[in-house]
């Protein structure tokens, strides 16, 4: 009975890997004509217009901060002079116990003001808003710490225009990175959300917040997890996307519209992960056939916003930690929707994707490896074999991986250098070869930690690193 057991298990996990692989190259197939659609409609003369025309809807770029001293002056900087008509930019301090209000003080001028803003999205206290004398267009919110989520739904109550654009402390957008992201809103008024790519800004270099030099990661870790970047913004989003299931929006780059975020609730301040669970209630709010709303959500394939991954292992593991128990949080806070059809899409192919391909990825990994060597002990299967299962599941990973690398060498955000194509297409190889399994065997962990422990927390901040300096 118990060999029988095995074996329909083993057979249940070789289906789950047909289905990943099959899934996962639909998903590299729609990405990429997306992509290809999108490029053959959009001109410069286009892009030139929305730059100059009084009419383009205006912004407010939302920036949370927590103890970002080392970082923010670089970042704010960097949003200030973005290539758009009109835009206001409003930093977070959310309780802050480094002297992150000092730095904007100093290099800003800001200057108390007596308005704390509308209170329709419940906020921990605000303490002060400051503006400044030097740059009309940025406001200071300093308010008592209440995680980022908390520090968006403070910056909505006091935001002045209709779209809402959320970055983190440390991002750093590409001059032109709202234009392209607003497109969608000028022409289909019914865009209520739209997403972009995000990429590590390791590599960069920087001066007074404009990018002077573009290049790679130089640690093994951040070169890892460019490629994985790469991997999950050319095709994986842009494909879920096209299937009303891209259900994890980075925190790094949103733009919304003000009314739909309120009426969703904002970003909710006890999630783990706040972007993945408030992406996934967009969607139910968005996609709910009861609501007869007409609404969509948008990928922007070619505006970038750069964010600082980690690069020590001590800081990289703990992140993965996180991300793995906010997601499950996130999957089962709505599971309502999972294999709802009253979603349509969202709900019978999103949901589930999410919830077998991402939130429980770990344990069926780690089962079949379990499975693997119970196999091997009790002579049902050899060495050789098991090899070649291994070597196919290397193979279909390092090929899905380098068609995505194709198709950004075809996009804006192809290699800088030769150099730098080969080291990322290297990365591809050595991924799987132990450093995909440390994954593995972490996001396992926190599913044990989250769904044994109840672990619920978000883990050590990440010491941040100052921008490079111009040679």
């Amino acid at each position: 009975m118990m060999i029988i057991i095995l074996y329909i298990l083993g057979f249940a996990i070789f289906v789950y890997f047909i289905g990943l692989c099959l899934i996962s190259l639909l998903l590299v197939l729609l990405g990429a004509l997306q992509i290809r659609k999108y490029n053959q409609e959009i001109t410069v003369a286009e892009f030139d217009q929305i730059a100059q025309s009084d009419l383009t809807t205006p912004v407010s770029v939302i920036v949370p901060a927590f103890n970002e001293a080392a970082i923010i002056v670089s970042t704010v900087e960097n949003v200030l002079k973005l290539n758009y008509p009109t835009h206001e930019v409003i930093v977070v301090d959310d309780g802050s116990t480094d002297n992150t209000i000092e730095v904007l003080r100093q290099r800003f001028n800001i200057q108390q003001l007596e308005k704390q803003g509308d209170t329709q999205l419940e906020t921990n206290p605000v303490k002060a808003v400051y503006e400044s004398a030097d740059y009309p267009n940025l406001v200071v919110v300093s308010k008592e710490n209440g995680q980022r989520a908390d520090a968006i739904n403070a910056a909505v109550n006091v935001s002045r225009y209709p779209l809402l654009c959320v970055i983190d402390a440390d991002c750093v957008m590409d001059p032109d990175g709202l234009l392209h992201m607003v497109r969608p809103f000028l022409l289909d008024p019914n865009v209520a959300a739209s997403s972009g790519v995000v990429r590590p800004s390791n590599g960069l270099v920087m001066k007074k917040g404009e990018i002077v030099a573009r290049g790679l990661p130089q640690t093994w870790i951040g070169l890892n997890q460019e490629v994985e970047y790469a991997r999950s913004f050319q095709w994986a989003r842009n494909g879920l996307n096209r299937l009303h299931s891209m259900l994890c929006i980075s925190g790094a780059l949103l733009l919304i519209k003000k009314d739909v975020l309120k009426e969703v609730g904002g970003p909710w301040p006890n999630a783990i992960t706040d972007d993945i669970e408030f992406t996934m209630r967009l969607h139910a709010y968005i996609f709910d056939r009861r609501n007869e709303k007409d609404l969509k959500i948008a990928f922007t394939p070619d505006a970038v916003c750069y964010t600082e991954v980690p690069e020590k292992i001590s800081q990289y593991l703990p992140q993965r930690n996180r991300w793995q128990r906010g997601t499950l949080q996130a999957v089962f806070r709505n599971w309502r929707m999972i294999f709802n059809p009253r979603y349509g899409a969202t709900g019978l192919f999103g949901m589930p994707y999410f919830l077998f391909f991402e939130a429980l990825a770990p344990i069926v990994e780690v089962t079949a490896i379990t499975l693997a060597v119970v196999f091997l002990l009790m002579g049902v299967t050899t060495v050789k074999e098991i090899l070649i299962l291994v070597f196919l599941a290397y193979s279909v990973n390092v090929f899905l991986t380098l068609l995505t690398i194709y198709i950004s060498e075809r996009s804006t955000q192809r290699s800088t250098t030769w150099k730098d194509y080969w080291k990322a297409v290297t990365a591809i190889f050595a991924d799987g070869l132990g450093w995909h399994h440390l994954r593995v065997f972490v996001s396992f962990v926190a599913t044990f930690e989250y769904f044994i422990l109840r672990r619920c927390d978000l883990g050590a901040p990440m010491e941040r690193k100052v921008a490079s300096p111009p040679a």
